[in-house]
């Protein structure tokens, strides 16, 4: 009996052509959408939640429920779309994605997919030679920076203090990823454990006073364990002084942990490596290729420079599976990580880089350089504009004289939806910023937003 979990062929390709048209249209649209959608009333909302019938339905009503569901939300595509950490997504990456759900080939223990697990450790390869880690650096790909900084925060704490750790202390600063202090609090680490370390002037930790911190520390019988540095804040993309944080941590024997989720790929290019300089120091490296690369969501990955310690960390055997954790000379990805069960990631980066090779990846990261640059020297031409904070790489963060103001100039500037922008506060002030990674945002983008501020501020 025919089941109808099997379509033939003339089923299949029926379905993929309507996916792959509604695809079509909606990248066909891209570049030119507003940065952010409607409000969608709360019976649709309820109507999207329904469950499913017992017959099914055809696929072209099943999209235009989907039409709906997009119309709210930011639109990540947008080149407007420049709040928290864009994503523009890309159509090459999400065809990888389509092959290796289609082709559904377990990778978390090496031998069950010997090639595709070879493409995964090859793009983790790629990275680390990008940080010119060494040649006992291992990582794996994860669901992103969260558990990255999770799986980091882990096997610092194996390796340092073993099963011992009560009296371990990390050290962050008040613009740390919120995800690092989750992420310690997940691994068993109490909420007094984690130490915040005063930031100087220009918001990068204050070394002085991290070296202050831990000699305390030490003087009361607490173990300083690791310190958790940031290559681009996503509040204010600084980068904390990593040279000097290695120096500290190296002397004093601790974990240097480098949160690059959002920065870690402008080492690409030319300044983004004179802004990095150090983060090759790294014990471990957080990053993101669906933020840097544009590779749809979900796609992190996690860099630690000696393999051993990600190994003892997390490898676990079950009396099913082989004594051995390597098959011709590729590790278990599953011996690396928390997941045994796991989606073959390695395709969505793979791909697209070897379709379309490094060099367009590189533009795009310098021109979000440029334009962030271009947005910095207007910012600091406004009057009732406090732009401060020189950016390290594309993340401008400005204040205004006026707080209330700048909430005005933030709403004026959504309301339009060609520019989505959102908001932080660094010491009880209101701060907006231009979060620019997407490959499609323009100029023209930066100065509407502008435009729109600095109308707001004359009033």
């Amino acid at each position: 009996m025919k089941s109808h979990l099997e379509p033939d062929r003339e089923l299949r390709e029926d379905l993929t052509g309507q996916v792959v048209a509604y695809l079509a249209d909606w990248y066909d649209r891209a570049s030119e959408m507003e940065a952010w959608g409607i409000d969608l009333d709360p019976e649709t909302l309820e109507e999207l939640r329904q469950p499913p019938a017992e017959e099914g339905r055809d696929l072209e009503s099943i999209l235009s429920k989907l039409t709906v569901a997009g119309k709210a939300g930011i639109y990540h595509p947008s080149g407007g779309h420049m709040s928290y950490i864009p994503n523009a997504g890309m159509y090459t990456a999400a065809l990888a994605d389509f092959l290796a759900t289609g082709l559904n080939r377990y990778s978390g223990v090496a031998n069950a997919a010997p090639g595709f697990t070879a493409i995964e450790h090859g793009v983790i390869d790629w990275f680390i030679s990008i940080f010119e880690l060494g040649p006992d650096s291992a990582g794996l790909l994860m669901s992103g920076g969260s558990m990255a900084n999770f799986t980091g925060i882990v096997t610092a704490r194996t390796a340092v203090l073993g099963e011992h750790f009560t009296r371990g202390v990390l050290y962050v600063t008040p613009h740390t990823h919120h995800s690092a202090a989750k992420a310690a609090r997940l691994a068993g680490f109490r909420s007094d454990q984690i130490v915040r370390v005063d930031v100087d002037d220009d918001l990068r930790m204050d070394v002085n006073r991290l070296s202050e911190r831990i000699a305390l520390d030490r003087v009361e019988g607490k173990r300083p364990l690791l310190v958790i540095a940031s290559a681009g804040s996503t509040d204010t993309g600084t980068v904390d002084p990593l040279d000097e944080i290695a120096d500290i941590t190296s002397s004093e024997g601790l974990w240097l942990h480098i949160d690059a989720a959002y920065g870690g790929f402008f080492q690409l290019t030319e300044r983004g490596k004179r802004a990095l300089h150090g983060i090759e120091r790294a014990d471990s490296l957080s990053l993101d290729p669906h933020k840097g690369l544009s590779i749809p969501f979900g796609v992190g990955a996690l860099l630690v420079r000696d393999e051993a310690a990600l190994v003892d960390a997390h490898e676990g055997r079950g009396a099913y599976l082989r004594d051995e954790d390597s098959y011709m000379g590729l590790r278990d990805i599953s011996s690396l990580g928390p997941e045994l069960s796991r989606p073959s990631r390695g395709l969505s980066v793979w791909l697209p880089l070897q379709l379309h090779g490094v060099a367009p990846f590189r533009a795009a990261l310098d021109s979000s350089l440029d334009l962030a640059e271009h947005a910095y020297r207007r910012l600091r031409t406004i009057d009732g504009i406090d732009a401060r904070w020189a950016p390290d790489l594309s993340v401008v963060a400005f204040m205004f004289d006026n707080d209330e103001l700048g909430r005005s100039a933030w709403a004026a500037v959504n309301a339009d939806r060609t520019v989505h922008l959102s908001p932080t506060i660094i010491d009880d002030r209101f701060v907006l910023r231009f979060a620019i990674l997407n490959r499609r945002s323009t100029v023209e983008h930066v100065d509407h937003a502008i435009d729109i501020i600095e109308k707001t501020l004359i009033g």
